[in-house]
């Protein structure tokens, strides 16, 4: 009977993949790697500053990513990348602060949903990442008014904090295939730093089974 119910079973299996592949939804495993370039917003809570009172920090910088995925099926994906927001800096207009900088860099996975739209590849993606983010902020103190013979930088101080969080991720983007080729744009919201920082980027993935 046990035998019996097994041979059911497989049988059952074998029609719903068959049924899968008549749709094209299962197709070999597809392993895409590619590199993308765009613009990435860097942004903190106040938190990141907090000995300071330089307050949140926003500014857009340029920004890459290098990522290794799989599509097993043609609806559903799997995608690992390296994030690198570089170096963002900013002017401060406060009585002692002069400059701050922060950079954000880190790794993210995401699972992938590919919607059925004819001629581009639209698609979702969730998952999570682990950013870490440095930050300095360089300013001076007015009130020092004695400073020791040949010292440059009397007054003067850097603050320096480091913090990696680890959270949701989510994004879009959209495909257009050449062959194994693939055009790619997308836009990848992150939360890092007490803030969300956020990247666009444009790219291009090769594919190989």
């Amino acid at each position: 009977m046990g035998n019996f119910r097994m041979t059911i079973a497989r049988k059952k299996l074998g029609i719903a993949f068959g049924a899968l592949a008549a749709f094209g939804l299962v197709s070999a495993t597809a392993l895409p790697v590619g590199a993308a370039i765009g613009e990435g917003w860097v942004k903190t809570g106040d938190r990141i500053f907090s000995e300071t009172s330089a307050g949140a920090f926003s500014e857009s910088h340029t920004a890459y990513k290098l990522m290794v995925g799989a599509r097993p099926i043609s609806l559903l994906g799997a995608e690992i990348e390296y994030v690198d927001f570089g170096k963002a800096h900013r002017a401060l207009s406060g009585v002692d602060l002069s400059s701050a900088d922060v950079k954000m860099r880190g790794a993210a996975a995401f699972a992938t949903l590919h919607l059925p739209v004819p001629v581009v590849d639209v698609y979702l993606k969730a998952g999570l990442s682990r950013l870490q983010t440095s930050a300095n902020v360089r300013g001076s103190r007015p009130e020092v008014a004695i400073c020791l013979v040949g010292t440059l930088d009397c007054g003067s101080f850097t603050r320096h904090s480091s913090t990696t969080d680890t959270h949701f991720a989510a994004g879009a983007g959209a495909q257009f295939k050449l062959g194994s080729w693939a055009l790619r744009a997308e836009y990848e919201r992150f939360a890092a730093g007490g803030g969300h920082p956020g990247l666009g980027a444009v790219g291009v993935t090769w594919t190989f089974l």
